[in-house]
């Protein structure tokens, strides 16, 4: 709000008149005129009740949905991108349910017989499925604590800490 240069206050617009309002439309001959003409219907978009390929490869996404958690996690982690490639020219209807599985870097692969034998020289543990799992178990271990080690920041020394407190002055290390 504010005062004129007569002195009466004033707001947006100008005071003392009628607003305009437009007139509203004549609509009295609307739906006396010729009709509409008609218009094809649009077909419904397809839903996926019907899902589209070969038999051969519905019946291979049918039989990969029946696998159990452990089958699923053991495709997970054989199923590299050359393992893939491999598979999909032998049974190439197969291709799109691999697509699905496996990781997308190459695996390593050594005989559990070379590793157990290596865990059990290492540990001195007879059992080579006991240290085959051992060897396990510190492989993964350490790649959990490599991976909360990167999640931790790293503060250079020379920012200050909360013992410092926040009003020091960096140019002569002052408390102010």
């Amino acid at each position: 709000m504010a005062i004129d240069s007569t002195g009466k206050p004033t707001t947006t617009g100008i005071m003392n008149t009628k607003p305009n309002v437009p007139k509203a439309p004549n609509l009295s001959a609307l739906g006396k005129g010729q009709p509409a003409p008609k218009q094809k219907p649009i077909p419904a978009p397809k839903t996926q009740t019907e899902p589209e390929g070969t038999p051969m490869e519905l019946e291979f996404a049918e039989r990969a949905k029946s696998l159990t958690d452990e089958d699923q996690a053991a495709l997970q982690t054989v199923l590299s991108p050359s393992v893939k490639a491999a598979l999909g020219k032998i049974i190439p209807e197969f291709k799109p349910v691999m697509d699905a599985y496996g990781l997308n870097e190459p695996n390593v692969v050594i005989p559990a017989s070379l590793m157990s034998s290596y865990a059990s020289k290492i540990y001195g543990i007879q059992n080579q499925n006991e240290a085959l799992a051992k060897f396990y178990d510190d492989v993964t271990s350490d790649i959990d604590q490599q991976m909360e080690q990167e999640q931790q920041p790293n503060v250079p020394p020379s920012q200050p800490t909360q013992t410092e407190g926040l009003m020091t002055s960096p140019q002569n290390m002052e408390t102010v």
